[in-house]
Formats: C-alpha cells, structure tokens, sequence
C-alpha cells in the first residue's frame, strides 16, 4: 500500500516536471519567433535566411526533446498523455510557423532587406483589412438599400473570409515551376480576391423591396451599378469554394436569380441599377436607359457569362446548382437567351422576333420589332451596318461597350457556342427538356460553322488569322480589344479552335501590326489596350489582357513576363487598374475595377496555392 502511493507520488512530480519543461521549451521558441520576425531591419538575405535556421533548429530541438521526456516517463494515463501531445503540438506548429516564414523571405529576399515597418505592411494577415491607398476610390454603400444591409453586408464578407481561410494557407507549393510568386503578389492576390466580397456586394435583407429579385447585387468598382458580365467575372473565383462555404453561396446564388430578373426585365441590356429610383434625363431616356436599365447596349457576352455562372455553380456544387438552376427564374432567363440569339441570326429581318410579347415595349411607339432605336450611335438609327445571315449571332456592342464596325464579334460568338453546350447540358440533365437541349445544340452548331467559313481570314504576313468582327459580307476588322472575350482568351473561354490559326492570330495580337498594341519607350511594358480609353490615354495597356495573355499562354518565361508587368503597372496602389499609360503607370483610369482584381487574382492562383 505505501509502495504503490509513493509511486503515484513519484509520477504526479514527473508529470509536473514535464510540464514545466515542455511549457519551458514553447516560451523559448515563441520568443524566437517573435525576435526574427521583427528584428530583421537591415539584415540582407543571407542574414534573413541564418536566423530563420536558427529558429527552426531551436523549435526542431525543443519538439525533440519534449518528445523524449514524453517517452521515458512512460505515462499510464490516456488523459494525461492527450494533454502533452497537445504540448507537442503546439511546438512543432510553432516551428513550422518559423519555417514559413523563413521560406517566403527565401523566395522574396527583397522583403527581409525592407525595414520593420513595411514588413509588418507586407505580413499582414489575409483576414485583416489592408488599408485602402489614399487616391484609390474608397467603396461607397450602394444607392437605395440604406442602412438595412450595411452593418450585415460586412460582417457576412468578413465571416466568409475567415471560413475560406480557417485552416491557414498550406505550405507554399508553386503550381507552374519556374514562375517564383513573391510574398507581395501573395498579398496583392488576397486584397483583389476578396475585393468583390468584402467592398463590392451588398446582401439584401428579406425586408429590402428588391430581396424578391435576388439578394446580392454587385457593382463595378467605381460605378455603383451591375454589369451583367463584370458581375459574373467577379464571382467566378468564389464558386469552387461554395461547397463549404455558406456566405460564397449565397451570393453566386443571390446574383444568379438576380441576373435571371434583369435578363428577362431586358434582354438587350448590359448594365443595371438596383431598383428604380432614379430619374433618367430625356437624354438618357433617348439612349434606351429607364427603369433598372443603367446602360441599354446589347452584348453578347453578357448572356454567355450568365450561362457559365450556371453552369460552373452546378458543376462545383451539384445540389445546390441544381436546385438553382430548376427555378422558374433561372429556366425562363435562359429561354430568353435562345430567343434573342436565334433571332439576331436573322438580324436584318426585323420582325423575326420570339411569339411571346418579347419586343413590345411601352417605350418604343413603333410596332414590335427589334429595339434599334435605343442603339444610338450605329448607322442606320441603331441597326448598325448591313451584314448577311452567316449563322453567327448579331451584337452591337463589344465587352468594352464600345460600338462594334461589324455586326458579328467572333470571340464573343465563339464564347456562345461553349455556353449554348452547357445550356444543353443543363437541359438535360436539370429540366429533362429535349426542345430547350435541341434548340441549344442547333443554335450552337449554325454558330460555330459561321465561325469557321468566315471569321478565318489570310494575313500577308502572318498567314491564316481570327478576324475580330466580320459582316458575312466580304468586310472583317482585324484587331482585338482587351476586354474579355477577346480572340487573345480563346484558349480561356473553352473554344475549340483551330490551332494553326489561333497560333497565328496571337503573333500578330502580340506584335506592332495589332492596332491595339502598345510599347513603353524603354521597352518595359508591352500589351493589348482598349480604343475604349484612347481618348484619355492613347498609348495604353490594360491589365485584363497582360492577366489573359499569361493565362494562355503556354511559356514559362512569358507567364513570369507577366505577372512582373502587372506588379509594376499598379501606380503605386497595388490594385489592377482599367488602362494605363505603357511609359507612365502612375497615370491611369478607373482607380477601382473589381473585374480586373478577379481576374488579377484568377492568374495567381494559377501559379501559387497560398493565395487563399
């Protein structure tokens, strides 16, 4: 009886003991974490490298020798063993915590040279605000929600922000090897991936009138209106994460029914405000814009982005996508698109138009038709130039919402024919609809053979070549615009594509023959540009088209060409911008476009894992 409670005795003082040392152990490695990561001012590389060593071969030994002690004291309790593996635990985290860091500064060595200060700067995390630059746009509340759905609007951004980076980003692991991602790109690509969360969504309450059309509504940036396509863009980065998390699905939902309500309010619409409150000039009621009509130019795109926001939701979350993609809303919108495009095959026939009421509009005083007279700014009082039927689909506007010289856009005609597949996909597979499956397939087949017998034509210098727009005519306008889609994003928008001609298309895109391609003087930015902006920079580059020339391309060296571009072209801000001046960055347009920073952040997260 007195052996056995001496022996208890004796355990109890070793267990204490263990305490105290492994308690000891994780002191020490935590003050030798703290010291490295802010004792580094004026250290170079190699003295940043030495003391991240140190600290991990600290952290390495203190694990060790926690583990032995574990180990001689033979411990017979469960409980108490679960107790210090804990202990455990914690030293070995915080050694890979040393580790971590030890390796971003490897891969940035610029990072240890910079003083404390502007590290911390650069080491802030992923769920803390980063401070907005002083002449970046800051985000205003969107016009007619009040304060209903402020207050909430942030803290759901803020608690989806945190789920999708609960467990922490995962050991650095370079997807493209080759193609080295600083820590600065790291924490350039966290801002512009949550940038349309955090400052560009407001979520609705069920009390809010517009609820009943879909409770998420995104702006732009720095216009406070919804872009069918910008919209879609800057959600398109979040849908792969709706699985797990509530708030993500919630909003590509919440835009999806949204999106649903204005193509069927106007399927000739691009643009879009919140509700109806405002009062439009007779100027503005001249250009087709009332009611939540913020800018009435017909894209084609638009719809395209719709579609692939469907069906990319579906495919990454089935039961849900499907319950979405079921609804009434949802069904008609995309039965609105098949009647549209079918009738714009036939543009020059006015009155080929849908059985349904679809062109009677209370505003235009003619009879049904075709809306051309809210086109202002194409011939022919809005109906653009002549073109024969050619099988594609008829578009007066471009990506940029500029007016296009020829009535067929061929990328944006390619884009339909990969979504008309999913649109049949989804047809039969959701609605078990054979008419809606056949139309999409029919529609897709007469598009893509207009592609192929007209919009490849001979260059003299780069051979056979994409034409950007043609007419069915004999005409074609060979160029390209950054915006997307653009024949540079072929490969990107899913297009099977004739290989040879998109080869030689993109030499020429890439070089002085392309109208749109801009050269600083010194050599050191080279890209598409927009005829959109040239009134304000005529020498300009966008961001979107050095981000879509990386994502296609197939280089190693041009992806790393790139994403050095687009880190130096920020003026300053950090942030993608519309255009800016290839020989000035500092000068630029749009100080807050969220459909750049979502594509920013869509090529990053091609080249590194830890954007998160």
């Amino acid at each position: 009886m007195v052996g056995r409670s001496l022996r208890l005795l004796w355990l109890q003082q070793r267990r204490a003991v263990v305490v105290v040392v492994v308690a000891a152990v994780a002191a020490v490695v935590l003050l030798a974490t703290v010291a490295f990561v802010f004792g580094l001012q004026g250290q170079g590389p190699a003295g940043a490298g030495d003391a991240s060593s140190g600290s991990r071969g600290r952290a390495d030994g203190g694990a060790n020798v926690a583990a032995h002690i574990f180990a001689d004291a033979q411990l017979e309790e469960r409980d108490d063993r679960r107790v210090l593996a804990r202990l455990i635990d914690s030293v070995e985290s915080m050694a890979d915590t040393a580790q971590g860091i030890r390796h971003a500064l490897e891969k940035d060595p610029v990072m240890a040279q910079q003083p404390r200060q502007q590290q911390q700067s650069l080491q802030i995390s992923a769920h803390q605000e980063v401070r907005t630059p002083p002449h970046v746009h800051q985000p205003q509340a969107v016009q007619g929600h009040g304060e209903d759905g402020s207050p909430q609007q942030r803290d759901d951004a803020e608690v989806a922000i945190r789920k999708a980076n609960k467990k922490g980003p995962p050991k650095h692991r370079a997807i493209v090897e080759g193609v080295p991602v600083s820590w600065q790109v790291v924490q350039m690509c966290r801002t512009a991936l949550w940038d349309a969360l955090r400052s560009c969504t407001t979520f609705l309450p069920p009390s809010h009138p517009e609820a009943v059309h879909g409770d998420a509504f995104v702006i732009t940036g720095d216009i406070d209106d919804l872009w069918l396509r910008d919209s879609a863009a800057q959600v398109h980065p979040y849908i792969p994460m709706t699985p797990h998390n509530a708030t993500l699905a919630r909003l590509v939902e919440g835009l999806a029914h949204r999106h649903a309500f204005y193509i069927d309010y106007e399927p000739y619409a691009n643009a879009f405000r919140l509700d109806t409150n405002y009062k439009f000039s007779d100027t503005q009621k001249a250009l087709g814009r009332h009611g939540y009509i913020s800018t009435f130019d017909y894209e084609l795109d638009s719809g395209c982005y719709f579609l692939r926001m469907l069906h990319a939701y579906w495919r990454a979350n089935p039961k849900r996508g499907q319950a979405l993609i079921a609804s009434s809303d949802v069904k008609r919108a995309v039965i609105t698109l098949l009647d549209v495009w079918t009738a714009e095959q036939r543009h020059e026939e006015d009155h080929t138009a849908p059985d349904r009421g679809l062109y009677r509009r209370p505003y235009v005083p003619s009879e049904p038709g075709k809306p051309w007279t809210g086109f202002k700014g194409l011939p022919r009082d809005g109906k653009g130039t002549p073109v024969a039927y050619t099988g594609m689909t008829w578009s007066a506007f471009r990506p940029s919402d500029d007016e296009q010289q020829y009535g067929y856009l061929v990328p944006s005609n390619m884009f339909a024919v990969v979504v008309l597949g999913y649109a049949k996909e989804m047809a039969l597979n959701v609605w078990h609809d054979d008419v809606i499956a056949s139309r999409a397939s029919t529609l897709a087949l007469d598009i893509d053979s207009g592609i192929r017998n007209h919009a490849i034509v001979h260059h003299p210098q780069f051979g056979n070549v994409y034409a950007y727009e043609v007419d069915g005519l004999g005409n074609h306008l060979l160029t390209d615009d950054a915006n997307v889609p653009s024949l540079l994003s072929i490969p990107y928008l899913g297009y099977n594509y004739d290989k040879d001609a998109y080869t030689n298309t993109r030499r020429f895109l890439l070089s002085s023959s392309n109208p749109t391609f801009a050269t600083s003087r010194d050599g050191r930015f080279r890209g598409i540009g927009s005829v959109h902006m040239r009134g304000a920079i005529k020498n300009n580059i966008w961001p979107m088209s050095l981000i879509m020339q990386g994502l296609t391309s197939t280089s190693v060296e041009e992806k790393q060409s790139v994403l050095d571009m687009l880190v130096k072209s920020t003026g300053g801000t950090q942030r993608m911008h519309e255009s800016f001046d290839a020989d000035n960055p500092s000068k630029f347009t749009r100080k807050w476009f969220s459909w750049a920073n979502a594509l920013f952040a869509e090529y990053v997260r091609t080249l590194t894992d830890e954007c998160v």
